[in-house]
Order: structure tokens, then sequence, then C-alpha cells
């Protein structure tokens, strides 16, 4: 008899469908610049191609006030200058269209994880489904194989029904089933709301201020132009999708914690290891300041962690992101509120390299240079290290400890040269 392949925990899946919003996000944050440097330097030569061609065949240009230039061309060459003008439209509508769309889909990739988070809660708590407005007759549900059958599809379309609402009365369903206040505090709830809107204008205006835009942005105080006008086309600049990637990033981080949290009140493990692998890759990624904003509001006082191992990561974390956006002030007052006498090496040595105290530093390496816990790769890995190990005598005592000269080597499966 073949056993029975044991079916993912709710907390793998949530874990899985948050790296999963991560990565899709990130793609979406790395292209754009990518395919709009593309876009451009395509718009340039046919700009070129065709002012040259004009130079060469025109028999006459005339320029307007409103910047419009007329042109004469014999017969013959109407149908090249019509075919380069063509295209040279085709560039500059690129140039006007592709940023609406990743912007559409860095929202859609937002709905797609909260389509998942609110699958989580109901899986979570099946009992939840009473209070929902699904029902089925008899006739419906003797059509399923099973009652989880029936479950899963009242699951189906209590999530689709909430996601056909808009973000703000999502906010609203999500407070009232489970009692959280999730906007209150939240600096990024109106950055939130202006983007959501404007995807809707991408999606159904052409991108023209409409009068719900309008009044939707003034109700949750948006920062918005106050000289906008109605029918006014907007535009998705570079620093404009950036701060909306880390909006979504924020937003979405934030939501699917907070809820993890709050229906595992007293598992707290897996919560606790994403949220300290994302921050890490963040950090990692040169990322700080979103790394700070997540941090700064999971290791504030009301918030609980699984054990005071992952909280102290956390905070040391949160320590060393200040450190590297060069807020030294900041990163000792957040170490100087912890007592870290009493923890293990791993992390003294982390706060010695943070407070820049390196001989003790060199020390804790001879001591950890014995600890089969420790893996000296680490030394090449970690973000916190990245000052320290440019130091001289750090390469002396690396090769004291471990009688090698130091090394940051890559896999070639990581497409990367072994570097010294």
């Amino acid at each position: 008899m073949v056993d029975s392949i044991p079916l993912p925990t709710p907390h793998k899946l949530l874990a899985i469908e948050v790296l999963k919003f991560i990565a899709d996000i990130e793609c979406l944050n790395a292209t754009l610049p990518l395919t709009m440097s593309l876009v451009g330097l395509l718009e340039n030569r046919s700009g070129k191609k065709f002012n040259e061609f004009l130079a060469k065949e025109a028999i006459e240009q005339k320029e307007k006030e409103n910047g419009i230039i007329t042109y004469t061309l014999n017969t013959v060459d109407v149908k090249t200058a019509d075919i380069l003008n063509h295209k040279l439209n085709n560039f500059q509508n690129a140039s006007r269209l592709i940023p609406r769309h990743f912007v559409i889909s860095l929202v859609s990739q937002y709905d797609y994880l909260l389509g998942k988070i609110i699958r989580f809660i109901f899986t979570s708590n099946p009992e939840m489904l009473n209070s929902t407005e699904k029902s089925l007759r008899y006739t419906d549900l003797i059509a399923f194989e099973s009652i989880p059958a029936a479950q899963e599809y009242l699951i189906e379309k209590e999530v689709e029904s909430i996601i056909r609402k808009s973000h703000s009365d999502q906010f609203e369903w999500l407070t009232k089933r489970l009692k959280i206040p999730f906007t209150e505090n939240l600096k990024s709830w109106p950055n939130f709301i202006e983007l959501t809107e404007r995807r809707n204008l991408f999606v159904h205006c052409d991108g023209k201020v409409s009068s719900q835009y309008i009044k939707v942005c003034t109700e949750n105080k948006c920062a918005i132009d106050s000289c906008i006008k109605l029918g006014e086309e907007l535009k998705v600049t570079k620093v404009y999708f950036n701060n909306a990637y880390r909006c979504i990033y924020e937003i979405g981080i934030k939501l699917s914690q907070v809820i993890w949290r709050q229906l595992y009140r007293n598992e707290l493990e897996e919560p606790d290891a994403n949220l300290i692998d994302i921050t890490y890759r963040l950090i990692d990624r040169g990322e700080y300041e979103l790394a700070i904003k997540l941090l700064d509001f999971f290791t504030g006082k009301p918030m609980k962690h699984a054990n005071d191992t992952s909280r102290r990561m956390l905070i040391v974390n949160k320590a060393q992101a200040y450190k590297w956006i060069k807020d030294e002030k900041r990163c000792l007052e957040i170490l100087a509120l912890e007592d870290w006498t009493a923890c293990d090496d791993r992390f003294k040595i982390g706060i010695s390299v943070l407070r820049d105290d390196f001989e003790s530093a060199y020390n804790l390496m001879k001591i950890l240079s014995h600890n089969t816990e420790f893996d000296h790769s680490s030394y090449a890995d970690w973000p916190i290290f990245k000052k320290f190990r440019q130091e001289e005598k750090f390469k002396v005592i690396y090769k004291e400890c471990y009688g090698k000269d130091f090394r940051i080597e890559k896999s070639t499966g990581e497409n990367l040269a072994t570097k010294k």
C-alpha cells in the first residue's frame, strides 16, 4: 500500500504564497527600468531615422508655435515617411502605456495575495463560514462528493465576492471579521489607496482623472496635487513606481503577518521564520528603508514572537538596517535597549561589529572557530559582516582560525564567479 503524501499545512501554504508575492513584485520592480531603457533607445533611434529622412527628402519643413512640424514631400517619399512616423509613434505610446501596465500588474499581485490570505483565514477557521452570506441548497449539497468539497466551494465563492470589493472595503471586511484595526497608524494607507485608485483609472479611464478618484483620495487624505483637474492624464514616473512597489510590498507583508499571528497566537515559529527571512533578504539586497518599515512595526512592544531568539534576530536586523543607512545613533540606541551579555556568542559578535568594536569581534572569532554550530561561511554571506570583513586584521585572524585565506565563494548556479 502506498502511503499518502501529507498535505501542506496552512502555515506552509501561506509562507509559499508570501514568498511568491515578493518574487513577483520584485520582478516587476527590476524589469520596468530595463524595459523603459530599451523602449527609450528604440524611440530615439526611430526619431533619429525619421528626422534624418526629413532632412534629406523633405522639400520644406515648418515648425508651428505649438511645436508641431509640418513638412512637404514628393509623392514617392510619403509612404516611407508614414512608416517611419508610425514606428516612432508606436514607441512613444509604449513609453506612456508600459509603466501603466506595470502598475496594474503590481496591484494585481497584491490582489492575488489577498485572495490567498482570505482562503488562509477560512481554512484555519472553517467555522467562520457560518457567518457568511453564502449558502447551499440541499440539491446543490448532495452534488458534492464530501463535506470538505462543499466547504471548498463556499470558500471559493467567499473569496471571489471579497476580491470584487474596493480595496478600502476589503480592509473593512477584514477589520470586522478579525477585530483588528488594520489601518490604524498605517502611514502607507493613503499611498495605498491612491495607488489602487490610479490603477482603476488606468484600467477603466485611460489614465484620466475622474471625480471618483478625487473623491476617494480626498476622503483618505492622499497626497495628490491640489491643482489636479478632471480629465487630466496621470503618468507613472520612475520615482512613482518605485514608491508604489515599496507600498505594495509593505502592505502585503504586514497584512499577511498580522493575520497569520492573529490566527495562530501560540504557533509563531513559522511567521517569525518567514519575517526573519524576508527582512534579511531586504538588507542583503540593500533595501534598508523597506526593511526598517517592517522591522520597526514587528519589533514594537505589542508584537509577540515565538521565542526570545527570534525577537533578538529581528532587533539585530533592524539595528544593522539603520547602520547601513548611516544612522549610527539610531543603531546604537536600538542595541542599548537590550541586555546582550547572556546571549550566544553568535549574537555577541554581531553586536560587536555593529558597534565597530572590532577587537571584541576578533576575540569572538577565535572562540567561534571551535563552535560546530557556527558556519565560518557566514563571514562571507551575512551582510552584518560587510564592513568588518574589509579590515586587514580580519583576514589575518580568519586565517589563524581556519588555516586558510578568506574567500567569498559563490556557486556557478548563482551565475557568479569566485571572488577574493
